[in-house]
């Protein structure tokens, strides 16, 4: 049985942690990022998607995602409070 997950996430810097992602992206585990219509205005939308025949390597899968996506938030927030610190 092949197990299937997929994950869309509203996140404004979806382009920048999605090629963030990108270098540990695998055959079976893939990051990327879409511009979707919502309520008439494009907004950027992170995909994750995994298939996987295995339930432990899901789990895994989609725990490191998750991680890696909760860092790059960080991140940018950080970035991003410090150039408001500079103007």
């Amino acid at each position: 049985m092949l197990l299937k997950a997929k994950i869309k996430m509203d996140i404004s810097d979806a382009d920048i942690i999605a090629k963030a992602l990108k270098p540990d992206d695998l055959e079976w585990a893939k990051s990327s990022f879409e511009m979707v219509e919502k309520s008439g205005e494009k907004i950027k939308v992170l995909i994750i998607e995994v298939k996987t025949k295995k339930i432990g390597a899901m789990i895994n899968a989609v725990d490191d995602f998750l991680i890696n996506i909760k860092t790059a938030l960080s991140v940018l927030n950080a970035v991003e409070q410090s150039s408001k610190s500079f103007q």
